[in-house]
């Protein structure tokens, strides 16, 4: 018995060069791996092209490909396996979406990257500072840097840091304005 149909929505992955190089051969294997699935594909359209967050599959730069279609259910872990054994395609994420008209799907536009203040504090370029690479805030300016001491201030800082003095003997006072 099959399984129902049922309508789908698919971000797959690609390799950024392979997608930038050539943009008809990368939608052609998508749009094969979609019909060896018998998949009716309703949508199909370059998302975006971005740095990743961490590579995958040795590729620090992805392009994504946003796709719906109508397959028959059990018909998904093979467009996901298909997905695995291509070379060109890094990753796929199906999710059902039987809620989304056709008018939904042409609307949809990629999200500028949402930046958490968490991630930008814990950034290694960033580094914490406010200003830095990956600011949220883009560029704040750099506090100045303290004007060198007076040299009279510097020797009452030596001061303070010299070695203590030996303590005077016990009972023994010292006058008024004597040393």
């Amino acid at each position: 018995m099959a399984s129902p149909i049922r309508q789908y929505e698919a971000m797959f992955l690609l390799n950024a060069g392979y997608a930038s190089g050539s943009w008809d051969a990368a939608r052609s294997e998508v749009e094969h791996i979609l019909h060896r699935a018998n998949a009716e594909i309703l949508h199909l359209r370059k998302w975006e092209e971005r740095r990743l967050a961490y590579p995958v599959q040795g590729h620090k730069r992805g392009a994504y490909v946003l796709c719906f279609f109508r397959c028959e259910g059990d018909k998904v872990a093979g467009i996901e396996r298909d997905v695995r054994l291509s070379d060109n395609l890094l990753r796929v994420l199906i999710l059902q979406a039987d809620h989304l008209t056709l008018k939904d799907m042409e609307n949809m536009t990629p999200q500028p990257p949402f930046v958490d203040e968490h991630d930008f504090r814990h950034s290694r370029r960033g580094g914490g500072r406010p200003g830095g690479r990956d600011s949220p805030r883009g560029h704040e300016p750099r506090a100045e840097p303290e004007a060198p001491a007076e040299p009279d201030q510097r020797a009452a800082r030596e001061d303070t840091h010299a070695a203590p003095q030996p303590a005077a003997p016990a009972g023994a006072t010292a006058a008024v304005g004597e040393k």
